[in-house]
């Protein structure tokens, strides 16, 4: 029953802030999953947050039947948080599969564990190169961690703090990215994270820092920056995965005790998961030769043209023109690239919410099918690949020039020798013999 009354009053702030566009770029239906109807309590921060940026939220219990993440092939929700670490199993069966399914189509997931985290939420974590430290252990800290004002250095030395974040400015603040960053505080089971590039690890421990069971360091299991505190994956699709080794950041409790920054960089991280910030977006592309500014069917070699895109980035409720970037490429490739180049942005009116980068490029003299491309790909940013795949063919016999230059010491050479050889020639025919000439005048006297 508490479950349907929280069900019921979320969809009456939902009706009451119908006006309330959701900030998401990609929609604004949640999914929140707890352990007991009695947990929403703990998270009605979050919650409120959530609710009062647009969304529409829906809670559930772990175990309830009627949970799914698809309906009739189709995503039911656009974002999900499992903030249940302890539950084994979801709804009528969810498996493994229908959470990267999700994940696949498109939907984002947050993804929060404990010390005692299940097999479950360890498998899934996996999926996305994070792997969490042994069962029953957590993080702690003698040094750095959460005192209780006291003065004497008590406090919950299992309430870690830390300033390792990454270096994301598009997923974090200015105030964790710069040199005095605040302290975060964290609560949990710390994890590993693999090579993959699609992984990011957004917040490390302190070098104080170890992880274990209990509170003495004999049963250390890793120390230092080698643990994960919170991390956060973007798939290829620009779907976004947070992954917490504490729920507890997401606690009310938690929350009041470590004061504004942790609350900011909570919401640095679900803003960032649910696509309210850092989404890019490529809005139209082309390329055209130069001096005509039309697209033929095909190009030819040696061609002089011009490659534009426009880009924008999603923040603020809107899509805006984005930055002034000075990194986005541009590649001409047949198996490898023949042509690697910056974009510039022009410096004239953009398109509306867009900005439009351009290049102007000399074909190579090599004919062929070749790829047009600009495959931008940053952190914390959604990636853009635009491509186009193009015909560069040869000159035909009457677009060659009459006198190629490189061709000069051929045709100095070629006239040099028939020059030689007329003159060799009259050199041979108004030329006689002496031996001859004498004994002709000879036979004249006699």
């Amino acid at each position: 029953m508490r479950l349907l009354a929280a069900c019921a009053w979320t969809a009456l702030v939902c009706l009451l802030s119908g006006a309330v566009e959701a900030r998401s770029a990609t929609g604004n239906r949640v999914l929140v999953v707890v352990p007991k109807p009695e947990s929403l309590q703990k998270f009605s921060h979050v919650l409120g947050s959530l609710e009062q940026r647009g969304f529409e939220v829906t809670t559930s219990q772990a175990s309830n039947g009627t949970m799914a993440l698809h309906v009739g092939g189709e995503r039911a929700f656009d974002h999900a948080m499992l903030l249940a670490p302890g539950s084994k199993r979801f709804g009528a069966g969810l498996t493994i599969s229908d959470f990267t399914r999700f994940v696949d189509d498109g939907g984002s997931l947050v993804l929060a564990a404990s010390s005692e985290a299940s097999d479950f939420h360890r498998r899934l974590a996996a999926q996305f190169g994070v792997e969490f430290e042994k069962p029953g252990t957590q993080v702690t800290d003698h040094v750095s961690n959460l005192k209780d004002g006291s003065g004497d250095g008590g406090g919950d030395h299992t309430i870690v703090g830390s300033t390792r974040f990454a270096e994301a400015p598009a997923v974090l603040s200015r105030r964790f990215t710069q040199r005095n960053a605040d302290r975060v505080y964290f609560k949990g089971i710390a994890h590993r994270c693999s090579e993959s590039p699609l992984l990011v690890p957004l917040l490390s421990a302190a070098r104080t820092t170890y992880s274990g069971k209990g509170a003495l360091a004999d049963g250390t299991v890793a120390s230092g920056q080698a643990l994960g505190l919170v991390s956060v994956f973007q798939a290829r699709g620009n779907a976004r995965v947070a992954v917490s080794g504490g729920v507890s950041l997401f606690t009310d409790a938690l929350l009041q005790r470590a004061g504004d920054a942790n609350r900011q960089f909570v919401d640095d991280v679900l803003q960032w998961t649910f696509q309210e910030k850092a989404v890019l977006r490529s809005t139209g592309h082309r390329h055209f030769l130069e001096a005509t500014g039309e697209r033929p069917e095909h190009y030819r070699i040696n061609n002089e043209i011009v490659y534009e895109i426009d880009l924008s980035e999603y923040h603020d409720d809107a899509w805006h023109a984005y930055g002034s970037a000075d990194d986005v490429q541009f590649e001409a490739t047949m198996l490898d690239p023949l042509i690697r180049a910056t974009l510039n942005r022009t410096k004239s009116a953009d398109a509306v919410g867009a900005a439009t980068y351009r290049g102007r490029f000399r074909l190579p003299d090599r004919y062929g099918t070749f790829t047009f491309r600009v495959n931008y790909k940053r952190t914390g940013l959604s990636n853009v690949d635009v491509r186009d795949t193009v015909g560069i063919w040869p000159l035909r016999h009457d677009e060659y020039p009459r006198f190629l230059v490189v061709a000069y010491p051929y045709y100095v050479g070629a006239l040099v020798m028939a020059l030689g050889f007329l003159a060799l020639c009259m050199a041979w025919l108004w030329s006689a013999e002496p031996s001859k000439a004498k004994g002709h005048a000879k036979s004249k006297t006699d």
